[in-house]
């Protein structure tokens, strides 16, 4: 059977979808994962925001028109949240949540809705097939921080930390075929609280990696005197730090039941630049929380200018029923969409500046493909870098050195100096 693969979403679907793949080929059955004609299709679904749910059922739409008669298995978030909304829906054999993922190949010829309670144990399935030139590697799922505007907790369930030891094996194993592994989870920076381990320890354990480390997010609380020491004793972890803020105001940030001050969430990018100068700050940001005053607003805005973010995804406040910040009346939207154009003009201003720091530094970049004859790849802070590469036999996955030259597209023009050798 022809089946392919659809993920919306995190990092964290992308590797579920990516060993539910290496399950299915075991099982003998051709996987793709792009936008095609197939026997049946399965969609990971997404639930962060309404939007995003929105486009996962609207995905299966689209798929029945590729294959009126295709088979249809939605698992994920989205169905999680609400399964009738996708067991309704023509073609659709399968309905699975966030659970129960390690049986979609036995459930292919079945037909229901199989949705159930998040699993109080941490649920290994499946090997990922590495095709990119970074790997991504899932320590972690759930989450117990309850913030007041997310569903995240009530549909991934409590925090379930992957053992170490598995962690280990897999990144390992990965290390010939990858030069960089994204660890990856639902709340990274909770790994371990149910193992009575830290990801300090998780981190040393992977210090002699031979391969590139990247944290995929944190919450600035686990950035402790313990973890900066590990960090800066490994060589392999990549000077990108994505550090969720959410509101850069104090009186926003309590509303939202996010346990900390904007000043201390700036002591930890201090401590993270005394140790790493040219790093890269990215975070996300909430704009028009219902609670959000216009000088609440400005505090965000002149606290986010002092951080100087090298990057911020920015999301205007989704109502999700169920949480507690959906019994607020909503902000007007016309007030919520000035707000968002404001802070993006800030950001874009702020990735510019950050960038034009970069001029004259010398970089390691992941070669990733080629784009207008001009290789691209990502530094260690993970700045785009585009790099002109003629007369130079490089190849996907291959590691240079490149100055960087002037700010470009959506990164920085870089100077080819050398290709690094495998070790």
């Amino acid at each position: 059977m022809k089946i392919s693969m659809l993920t919306l979403g995190c990092k964290v679907n992308q590797y579920e979808a990516e060993c539910i793949a290496s399950m299915l080929k075991e099982a003998g059955h051709e996987v793709v994962e792009s936008f095609v004609p197939a026997d049946a299709y399965i969609l990971s679904t997404c639930a962060v925001t309404n939007e995003a749910e929105r486009k996962s059922r609207q995905m299966v739409s689209k798929l029945l028109k590729l294959n009126p008669n295709a088979k249809i298995i939605v698992c994920g978030c989205a169905s999680q949240h609400n399964s009738k909304q996708f067991a309704d829906k023509q073609n659709v054999n399968i309905v699975l949540g966030t659970s129960g993922k390690q049986w979609i190949a036995d459930l292919l010829d079945s037909k229901g809705d199989y949705t159930m309670e998040p699993t109080t144990d941490y649920e290994t399935f499946g090997k990922p097939t590495v095709h990119r030139t970074r790997a991504f590697v899932k320590i972690e799922d759930g989450c117990d921080n309850y913030c007041s505007y997310c569903l995240i907790p009530y549909i991934r369930g409590h925090v379930r930390s992957r053992p170490l030891e598995e962690i280990v094996v897999e990144c390992f194993s990965l290390a010939h075929k990858t030069k960089e592994i994204v660890l990856t989870g639902i709340n990274l920076s909770a790994w371990g609280k149910d193992l009575n381990l830290t990801l300090s320890d998780l981190l040393s354990s992977l210090s002699n990696l031979p391969t590139r480390i990247r944290l995929s997010s944190m919450e600035m609380n686990i950035v402790d005197k313990t973890l900066l020491s590990v960090m800066e004793k490994m060589p392999n972890l990549c000077e990108h730090f994505h550090l969720s803020v959410q509101s850069a105001c104090n009186k926003t940030l309590k509303d939202m039941n996010r346990r900390y001050t904007i000043e201390e969430y700036m002591a930890v990018v201090e401590k993270l630049r005394h140790i790493y100068p040219t790093c890269a700050i990215t975070t996300d940001l909430i704009v028009g929380y219902p609670t959000e005053t216009e000088e609440d607003f400005e505090k965000t805005l002149q606290n986010v200018k002092k951080i100087g973010f090298a990057d911020m995804h920015l999301f205007p406040y989704s109502r999700r029923d169920g949480t507690v910040a959906s019994r607020l009346p909503m902000l007007d939207s016309e007030v919520v969409k000035n707000r968002v154009e404001r802070i993006t003009k800030l950001r874009d201003e702020m990735k510019k500046e950050y960038l034009e720091k970069q001029r004259g530094l010398t970089y390691e970049v992941l070669l990733e493909e080629q784009v207008n004859g001009l290789w691209v790849g990502h530094a260690r802070n993970f700045v785009k870098t585009y790099i002109d590469c003629t007369n130079v036999n490089v190849k996907p996955n291959d590691i240079v050195l490149a100055r960087v030259g002037d700010v470009y597209l959506d990164g920085v023009r870089g100077d080819f100096v050398t290709k690094m050798e495998d070790e």
